[in-house]
């Protein structure tokens, strides 16, 4: 897991941030504090558990033991050769090769017996504004090598819900109006 932490930026720009909470883990996941280990623990927890899940679907799926999978795996990322190599994968192949796979395993005939349709969730207005934003030269000299970015582009963070919500209905509002600039302070943060 990943949780991103802006302290020594801000620091840099002169800026810190306090609070009070009632719980160890109150502001868990603010960005502008460092994280509490027993934070770190339940992050950790939930991490070896989807290992745990993961090493024992795939041991169950090709017929080997757990600690065989768990000897391969370690966290590692292998390639499809790779893969092959280990017993990971039965064969190589790209989207064309796994699409008529599924359609032989569905018993759906030839291909042109069925038909492929592609379903995707329409861009949100700060999706679409963030993908222009950041494709444009201006947006993309300021997003370079930016954690903060990073984490502001991913929404993981629910302390910046409130804030890009906002973002998002100053985009939506301006009704297809061109707009030539738009600066928010991200304080709350």
């Amino acid at each position: 897991g990943l949780i991103p932490n802006v302290t020594r930026t801000l620091d840099k720009v002169g800026v810190h941030t306090d609070g009070v909470g009632t719980t160890r883990f109150a502001g868990a996941f603010d960005i502008t504090r460092p994280m509490d280990p027993a934070v770190g623990q339940v992050i950790q927890s939930v991490i070896d558990k989807g290992y745990a899940d993961f090493t024992g679907k795939v041991a169950a799926a090709r017929k080997k033991p757990v600690e065989e999978i768990d000897a391969i795996a370690r966290g590692r990322v292998w390639s499809g050769a790779q893969a092959l190599e280990r017993g990971l994968v039965d064969e190589l192949g790209g989207f064309d090769a796994a699409l008529a796979d599924a359609a032989a395993r569905a018993k759906l005939g030839k291909p042109d017996k069925y038909r492929v349709r592609y379903i995707e969730k329409n861009a949100s207005p700060f999706a679409q504004f963030m993908g222009g934003f950041a494709g444009s030269s201006v947006g993309n000299l300021l997003l370079k090598d930016s954690d903060f970015a990073r984490a502001l582009l991913a929404r993981t963070m629910p302390e910046t819900d409130a804030q890009l919500r906002f973002v998002e209905q100053a985009v939506h509002a301006r009704n297809g109006a061109p707009v030539k600039g738009l600066v928010y302070c991200f304080c709350g943060l």
